[in-house]
């Protein structure tokens, strides 16, 4: 296969269900009017597509509870798609079982929210950063070489040989997420996936992580599924944006054409709700108003509507599908169709 113009990482139509059994979901009542979820499953992605070049860092952004994460977590296949293909330079490795996914690891690696929860702390760090390379590493010169390897690895990422030495509790949270980006990068992958990577640490500590993971981008030619929530963050690192909302993508553009043109209500109200040092913002501001759908039931149509500021009797009935409206942008919203309906 020739994989000069294959993405690093496709998806399509990914969706991820979670069925819920026994207890109190079989005896739940929706709306007071007594009525009971047979077999009640979480509708936690559905149909997400997007892809990400060979170099390129795409984020997913949205509100807690829109899917994103759990976007992350089965392309990384610590959950099993329930429908949908996930392919790794042109390899659909949805069904894959465990022993499946093991040369995959080598081309995908995860970096954790928490940097503590994802170390173990009973390894010293050597040990940590040297496990997916062991796994790996089936040749006797190859296992020699490693100690070497990891030193190196930890000199990229701003660490010193004396770390290799200390335990996980020893470093701060900023040097333990660190010690995760030079786990990641132990295989030399060519994605690494990260959720919320910055998001427990110091702001001051966050510039220095993001910058690091910039600097290797260029460096090893890395791609990165970068997962957040917060806008500023997403602006200083990706080169593309989607926004999800209620487990579907309604918006994919370039970062700058996002920022500039957003053209989604929602992703219209998460920038105006985002913090500016403007007095005046450049634009009217979208308020939000009601509580985010169950996932266990969600409304008929768009997604959206229920929130909708624009919605009418058209989003009830038809879900939108994502479409191009130009400037490498894509959007799921029937205002596309009918601009007149726009009245902001």
């Amino acid at each position: 296969m020739n994989t000069s113009n294959t993405p690093m990482l496709e998806v399509r139509d990914l969706k991820m269900h979670f069925p819920i059994g026994g207890g109190f979901f079989n005896r739940l009542k929706l709306g007071g009017k007594g009525v009971r979820l047979e077999n009640p499953v979480v509708q936690a992605v559905n149909g997400v597509s997007f892809k990400i070049g060979r170099g390129e860092i795409m984020a997913l952004v949205g509100e807690s509870g829109c899917g994103k994460s759990t976007v992350a977590k089965t392309i990384a296949r610590i959950h099993k798609p329930t429908s949908g293909e996930v392919r790794i330079e042109g390899e659909d490795i949805a069904g894959y079982g465990f022993a499946d996914m093991l040369p995959v690891r080598a081309k995908m690696q995860m970096i954790f929210q928490d940097p503590y929860a994802s170390l173990n702390p009973r390894q010293r760090v050597r040990d940590i950063v040297a496990e997916p390379l062991l796994e790996q590493t089936k040749t006797a010169q190859g296992r020699k070489d490693v100690p070497a390897r990891i030193e190196a690895l930890l000199a990229k990422v701003g660490l010193n040989s004396e770390h290799a030495g200390r335990y996980p509790h020893q470093f701060s949270g900023g040097q333990r997420q660190r010690i995760g980006i030079a786990r990641a990068l132990s295989v030399t992958p060519g994605l690494i996936v990260a959720d919320e990577p910055v998001s427990a640490l110091d702001v001051s500590i966050q510039a220095q992580i993001l910058n690091l993971m910039k600097d290797l981008r260029d460096e090893f030619g890395l791609a990165y599924l970068f997962i957040s929530h917060d806008l500023s963050v997403v602006h200083h690192i990706a080169d593309r944006v989607g926004v999800m909302y209620l487990g579907s993508m309604v918006e994919n553009a370039p970062r700058d054409v996002l920022f500039a043109k957003p053209r989604h209500p929602y992703t219209r109200a998460l920038l105006s709700a985002a913090p500016s040092i403007k007095e005046k913002r450049d634009k009217e501001e979208i308020v939000l108003s009601g509580e985010v759908p169950s996932a266990l039931n969600l409304p008929s149509g768009c997604c959206f509507r229920t929130r909708c500021p624009f919605a009418w009797d058209r989003c009830a009935r038809e879900r939108p599908a994502l479409q191009d409206v130009g400037d490498d942008q894509t959007v799921a919203c029937h205002l596309i169709d009918e601009p007149e309906r726009d009245t902001a």
